[in-house]
């Protein structure tokens, strides 16, 4: 919920939550980050710092912090033109990614292998950046990692390391997320250094937040940092499923000071494994109970609702909209196994227009 004097700015979210006499103020999402924070450190309260608060929300912000102590940045241009973008794609090559510098979850966010279609992936960036300006960035084929820690009272910790299974060369979305993975040697002791110069650099996150990095060969890279609340899914389903914390409520405590028992209750693997219906407006949904049967599903949800209109899926959000398969076993691949052999059950009719 948005508290109502939010849109009034800093100095009256703060003066209403010290009205209320509140412990802590919460951002629900990254939208509202610098807002909290501005308001919290006015009044004093727990809260990630004001420079953390703009790394989650503006990744042309992350890219800059990152450029000067880090070699952790993609190459990559900022454009608030076509023709900014045009120039940009031009020096950084085919494929590459055009995406909005603010936002979450890969909305508007577009894969360009033909410059013909860079005027398309422009516009749908733009329209869903709060200031109209992109990012643009070569589109590298490696292996996503998500470094979930927790941070709080001037320390930080890894809770669990979590990849993504891609859904093909043509989208940015994942088909899933598997939890927890083991990465062992070299590649564990560079994301732990690196983890630890990002905490450094933003100058102290409170709460739980998500590192995305890419691993490309020799090269890693961190794409952008996450609050945990924009992927609830992670959040409240795949991680209670593998160790019985529920990422949100985590989250709150830490943001607001609370103590919160981080030691896991127990240990499984997991899997989340998005449905990918066809487009059209959805007429029946199938197979619910015959998935649920499976050994080792935990849960399925089903966003897509009879009478939901479900269009292409080109991101996150898109994707996020049939809904996904969790499964658990002693294994990732496993579980990721179960999970898509449940999802093969699932079947939505559509039709391409509504019956008269």
């Amino acid at each position: 919920m948005v508290h109502p004097d939010a849109g009034r700015g800093p100095d009256a979210l703060a003066e209403a939550a010290r009205a209320a006499g509140v412990a802590g103020i919460y951002s629900a999402d990254e939208a509202h980050a610098e807002l909290v924070a501005a308001a919290a450190h006015a009044l004093g309260l727990p809260c990630f710092s004001a420079r953390a608060a703009r790394l989650l929300r503006n990744k042309e912000a992350l890219r800059a912090v990152l450029a000067k102590d880090t070699e952790l940045n993609p190459r990559y241009g900022v454009a608030d033109t076509l023709a900014a973008a045009l120039s940009a794609l031009e020096r950084l090559g085919l494929p590459a990614v055009v995406k909005p510098v603010d936002g979450s979850g890969g909305r508007g966010a577009l894969i360009v292998r033909d410059m013909d279609d860079a005027s398309l992936a422009f516009v749908r960036a733009s329209r869903a950046a709060s200031n109209g300006r992109v990012v643009v960035e070569p589109y590298l084929a490696g292996t996503e990692y998500r470094v979930v820690c927790q941070s709080g009272e001037g320390s930080w910790a890894i809770l669990a390391v979590l990849s993504n299974v891609p859904a093909g060369r043509d989208h940015l979305f994942d088909r899933a997320v598997v939890a927890p993975v083991r990465v062992a040697g070299a590649l564990r002791t560079r994301l732990r250094e690196q983890v630890r110069t990002a905490m450094r650099l933003a100058g102290g996150f409170q709460g739980v937040v998500v590192f995305e990095f890419l691993a490309v060969g020799e090269a890693l890279h961190l794409l952008e940092i996450a609050h945990i609340n924009e992927t609830p899914a992670l959040a409240t389903r795949l991680f209670p499923a593998i160790c019985g914390i529920n990422l949100l409520e985590l989250d709150v405590a830490s943001s607001v000071g609370r103590p919160f028992e981080t030691k896991p209750r127990f240990t499984a693997c997991g899997a989340l494994w998005w449905l990918k219906p066809q487009s059209g407006i959805v007429v029946s949904v199938h197979g619910i109970v015959e998935a649920r049967a499976v050994p080792g599903v935990a849960a399925i949800e089903v966003s897509a609702k009879v009478g939901t209109v479900l269009g292409h899926q080109v991101d996150a959000p898109s994707r996020d909209a049939a809904g996904y398969v969790l499964a658990t076993a002693r294994t990732p691949r496993r579980a990721l196994e179960k999970a898509q052999y449940a999802s093969e059950y699932l079947r939505f009719e559509t039709s391409a227009a509504l019956e008269t």
